[in-house]
């Protein structure tokens, strides 16, 4: 049996199939986290169906030669320059400016008064398909080359079906060139291209929809003054036991009630904020920060040996006492004690190395404040955790 396929029809869904995927982007734009690029790439997808309903009643001569061959040629090289600027721009790279966008429809739309080449139909379809080709493959790599900055399941098969989108311009480029458009094969490449625009925008509307999931989860493991992880984060992060060359410190900010009694709660919170940054700034990607509470935070340093362990607490706490915080108040300055705790090999329950790190804290502030003292053993069992913070400050 041979099976046939009917172009009108094709042309139809084809349109609908646009129209779809422009509402429905659109209506992600609204609700997303993230909306950088959403609207544009609705409006693309609105354009190249108005170029394919312009093209088709062009072709049952519903309006003049000349309005719907330059008409449709027009709305189909803005739509897709505009396509790869949206692509672009929802990757989360440096937007394009719009006179560069302007200049290859302006540029396309200015030849093509002077030597009237739309009005040939292979012509007209060539330079469109070119123009298809070309802004697919740029839209799929900029997808593509961002998905270790932001490793999400959709990144890989949104780039895919742009690219496979560029693959059938490309083949149905061949097609013009070779003159003949009129096959069967051209008009399932028109079938296989509405599959991957719908693709398209399902895998958009996906992204969108992980960003906003990845973004609650951040939230729900954020402290939301200092933008460090929260007590919850660092329960998930922190081993049960510590192993062999690492470590954990408590790191508290000095005469942090002075502060707030003599400036105020709000230029508090600002020095909080500053500090932890700064901390942040110090640190490797693999340690881990957060804020257990009022102004203690905890760090977590694995593969640290104590000789490491203590260059980097001392580097914390001198980092700290250099920091001037430009606050509602004024220009303040904050300094940290920091108790730090050495795991030299296995043994020992995190919380255990924690209330080892608590008591070398209680003892810097006993010694002076801004300093840092570093023990290698647990504390005895007998021992509990000296409640340094109410008292000390």
């Amino acid at each position: 049996m041979v099976f046939s396929i009917h172009l009108p029809t094709v042309l139809l869904v084809y349109k609908t199939a646009l129209a779809a995927g422009a509402v429905g982007i659109y209506h992600v734009s609204r609700h997303s986290c993230r909306p950088r690029g959403l609207k544009p790439l609705a409006l693309a997808y609105l354009l190249l169906a108005l170029g394919a309903e312009l093209a088709a009643r062009g072709e049952y001569l519903a309006l003049p030669l000349w309005l719907w061959t330059h008409g449709s040629l027009l709305l189909g090289t803005v739509a897709y320059p505009l396509f790869w600027a949206s692509m672009r721009a929802l990757s989360g790279r440096r937007a394009i400016p719009v006179k560069t966008l302007a200049a290859i429809p302006a540029g396309l739309f200015a030849l093509g008064l002077l030597t009237q080449f739309p009005l040939n139909n292979l012509h007209r379809a060539g330079v469109f398909h070119a123009t298809a080709t070309v802004a697919l493959l740029l839209s799929s790599w900029d997808i593509w080359r961002d998905r270790r900055a932001e490793p999400l399941p959709s990144r890989v098969p949104l780039a895919a079906f742009l690219l496979l989108s560029a693959c059938i311009y490309a083949l149905r480029l061949g097609f013009i060139v070779n003159e003949n458009a009129a096959s069967a094969g051209f008009a399932w490449a028109f079938y296989i291209q509405m599959f991957c625009h719908f693709g398209i925008a399902l895998m958009v509307a996906a992204l969108s929809s992980e960003r906003a999931s990845e973004r609650l989860e951040q939230l729900a493991h954020t402290d939301l003054l200092t933008g460090v992880g929260n007590r919850r984060w660092l329960a998930s992060r922190l081993p049960a036991h510590l192993p062999p060359d690492s470590a954990v410190m408590l790191i508290d900010l000095d005469h942090f009630k002075r502060t707030n009694d003599t400036y105020g709660h709000a230029a508090g919170d600002q020095v909080l904020a500053a500090c932890a940054q700064c901390l942040r700034s110090q640190l490797r990607e693999s340690d881990v920060l957060g804020r257990m509470g009022g102004e203690e935070f905890v760090v977590y340093l694995p593969d640290a040996t104590a000789e490491a362990a203590r260059v980097t607490a001392q580097r914390l706490c001198d980092a700290a006492a250099r920091l001037e915080v430009a606050t509602d108040a004024g220009l303040l300055r904050a300094t940290v004690s920091i108790g730090l705790a050495c795991a030299r090999k296995a043994g020992g329950s995190s919380e255990q190395w924690q209330q080892a790190a608590d008591q070398a804290l209680y003892q810097a502030k006993r010694e002076g404040r801004n300093r840092v003292v570093a023990v290698d053993h647990l504390p005895p069992p007998s021992s509990t955790a000296i409640p340094h913070r109410a008292s000390e400050g």
